[in-house]
């Protein structure tokens, strides 16, 4: 060992290094304007009158690939009063089972559907990494769009083990809910901020929402960290909708990605009625 070490100088040396790369850290400041990513270009905002809520950006890709896709961002608006249900997905893209995305869709009478999903945002030839999303790396987007664009894409084009799980959530529920994430969805539209993989995820993002408009308090555990185990933690809350054990309803919740077509018009319906068989 040269004669110049000492535990002392390797101490101060790490602290050093920690500042540094916390001082470099901090002093990057979130920004909406980047060379997004195909489908992150354009943030949504909710514009609500009376019982009508006006989404501007919503959505509406016709996805050709795993990263093509014929972009459409479209205004759309739907009567609060006919929101009857809520959905929550949960997207596996990774085989690692704790690696996953959560995000909602909320149904109208009549079928159609609305989703909203709490993103990391990407620049052009970035990919998602979780310790770099613990590092402010990433901007928050919330996306809004159809069920053809945001879940076919993961069911057709990129492969993803998708699960749905309808919820107990009463229509009056669905829509306070709603409603609340569209303040969180305005807010980022009016200034950035950052994405974190522990503290602001796809996650907490909205679990903190629902602790707010209701009694539920959401356990922190293991579980709630990694996105992919959360919807046993929905289970033992009685938030979602059952079939017998937590492993049988999970069963019963797989999409087969053979039996949904995003093109057919009838998506949301074709996802419905798609499950693997057993």
């Amino acid at each position: 060992m040269p004669r110049f070490f000492s535990w002392k100088t390797l101490a101060v040396t790490i602290v050093l290094i920690l500042v540094g790369w916390g001082v470099f850290t901090y002093s990057v400041l979130p920004s909406h304007d980047r060379q997004w990513e195909l489908g992150q270009e354009k943030l949504p905002t909710f514009q609500v009158y009376g019982d009508v809520l006006k989404v501007e950006n919503y959505r509406n890709f016709q996805w050709t690939g795993e990263f093509t896709a014929e972009p459409s961002y479209e205004t759309k608006q739907f009567d609060l009063t006919k929101l009857v249900d809520l959905d929550v997905f949960i997207s596996h893209f990774d085989p690692f089972e704790g690696l996953a995305h959560i995000f909602l869709s909320f149904g109208f009478a009549g079928g159609e559907r609305l989703v909203v999903s709490l993103e990391s945002r990407r620049e052009v030839d970035e990919t998602f990494s979780p310790l770099l999303g613990m590092l402010r790396q990433y901007e928050i987007i919330y996306v809004v769009g159809s069920e053809q664009d945001m879940v076919g894409a993961r069911t057709t084009y990129r492969g993803e083990r998708v699960y749905r799980y309808p919820t107990v959530a009463t229509p009056e529920q669905a829509r306070a809910l709603l409603l609340t994430l569209g303040e969180d969805i305005n807010s980022v539209f009016a200034e950035p901020r950052f994405y974190n993989t522990l503290f602001n995820n796809c996650t907490n993002g909205v679990t903190r929402r629902v602790e707010e408009i209701s009694t539920a308090q959401f356990p922190f555990t293991w579980k709630t960290l990694l996105p992919g185990y959360f919807d046993e933690v929905l289970y033992k809350m009685g938030i979602i909708r059952t079939s017998g054990s937590f492993a049988e309803t999970k069963a019963t919740r797989l999409i087969n990605n053979k039996a949904v077509d995003p093109r057919s018009g009838r998506f949301s319906q074709e996802l419905r009625d798609a499950l693997v068989p057993r």
